[in-house]
């Protein structure tokens, strides 16, 4: 079957990127036969590519979640018109990082989950908690800290595995804090103080936080700080 496909660039210059190419392909064959045709033509196709705006810029990081949430063929909706695709076209997308093709690995045109990434040959992977937790009404956060954490750490508190019990504690309240606050200095501390009452429990978060540094790095009870007597 004759039909239009399309390689599509994303560039990313410096870290950021805020255009994308299009270079159409009048062709016929099977999908197989037009994916690979559009793979032989990403080296020069991406140099001459009628170049569109994204409509908001994109660091690699963010372009990631957008290909896992599975909705990138929105951005190049100007291009489609521009070009009267099909409502299906058949596409190849390769980003360019400072002017150079840059191909990890090759998907198909789903969303890019932790599935994808950890399927074994043979069968099996790691489920993708986007797949799961993810659905019409939302993300639902609660649950997946609760199968994540809570669930393993009742299971360690009911069988009498206190320290292991108290690693994954540590662990969840590092997971939620950076979730909340970022990879930011001090955001365990900051987590405690607007989301706990520690006062009903005799201590600070400060000191939390060094019974967690005691307990993860090295299981006990003497971080640096409890040594030289700046805290309990």
């Amino acid at each position: 079957m004759t039909e239009t496909i399309f390689s599509i660039f994303v560039y990313f210059q410096d870290g950021v990127a805020t255009e994308y190419g299009v270079q159409p392909i009048r062709c016929n064959g099977t999908d197989v036969e037009k994916l690979n045709l559009l793979r032989s033509c990403v080296d020069k196709d991406f140099k001459t590519a009628h170049r569109f705006s994204l409509g908001r810029s994109f660091t690699p990081e963010e372009w990631r979640a957008a290909h896992r949430l599975g909705n990138v063929t929105d951005y190049f909706e100007e291009a489609f018109d521009c070009y009267k695709a099909s409502r299906s076209p058949l596409y190849c997308l390769t980003p360019i990082v400072d002017g150079h093709p840059m191909v990890d690995m090759i998907i198909g045109d789903g969303p890019f989950r932790g599935d994808i990434v950890t399927a074994i040959p043979g069968g099996g992977s790691v489920p993708d908690y986007l797949a799961i937790y993810v659905d019409n009404q939302g993300f639902h956060f609660t649950q997946l800290i609760h199968d994540d954490y809570f669930k393993a750490i009742k299971m360690l508190f009911n069988n009498g595995l206190y320290v292991s019990c108290a690693k994954l504690l540590m662990s969840c309240i590092d997971s939620m804090a950076y979730v909340e606050f970022g990879d930011v200095k001090g955001n365990f501390e900051r987590w405690l103080e607007e989301y706990s009452d520690l006062s009903r429990c005799g201590i600070t978060p400060a000191e939390l936080w060094e019974f967690r540094n005691s307990l993860l790095h090295m299981t006990n009870l003497n971080s640096r700080k409890v040594r030289r007597g700046e805290t309990s």
